[in-house]
């Protein structure tokens, strides 16, 4: 699940190019479409969030990974660990060879998308 951002941060997200969501009452997600768009920053009911960027592997639709800043807390792969991945504080110069992701449940979905491959 998204994490949800306020309707300040949406409108800045959406005025930079972001693909914003909304919703009413916890009811379906709705791409913020230009013809719509102002009223609802202004409407106190709805919540905002960032569209989820997603990958598709083996089929199964996946977390897209994301490029960190220095010090974000970051999820990669790692196959030298017995759950597949690892968590790290991005450092500038730490290069990630299939992607990082921003929280473990991310993490978790891709690395069960790939032991699928090879089940």
């Amino acid at each position: 699940m998204s994490e949800l951002i306020s309707s300040k941060e949406a409108k800045l997200a959406w005025a930079n190019g972001e693909v914003v969501q909304w919703r009413q009452s916890f009811k379906k997600w709705n791409d913020l479409e230009p013809s719509n768009v102002l009223g609802l920053f202004d409407c106190n009911e709805m919540e905002f969030r960032l569209k989820p960027r997603t990958i598709t592997i083996n089929g199964i639709e996946v977390p897209a990974p994301f490029e960190p800043k220095e010090g974000d807390k970051t999820y990669y792969l790692n196959d030298g660990m017995t759950d597949g991945y690892r968590e790290s504080e991005h450092l500038e110069h730490f290069e990630y060879h299939f992607g990082a992701w921003r929280t473990e449940n991310e993490i978790r979905q891709v690395v069960a998308a790939l032991r699928q491959i090879f089940e």
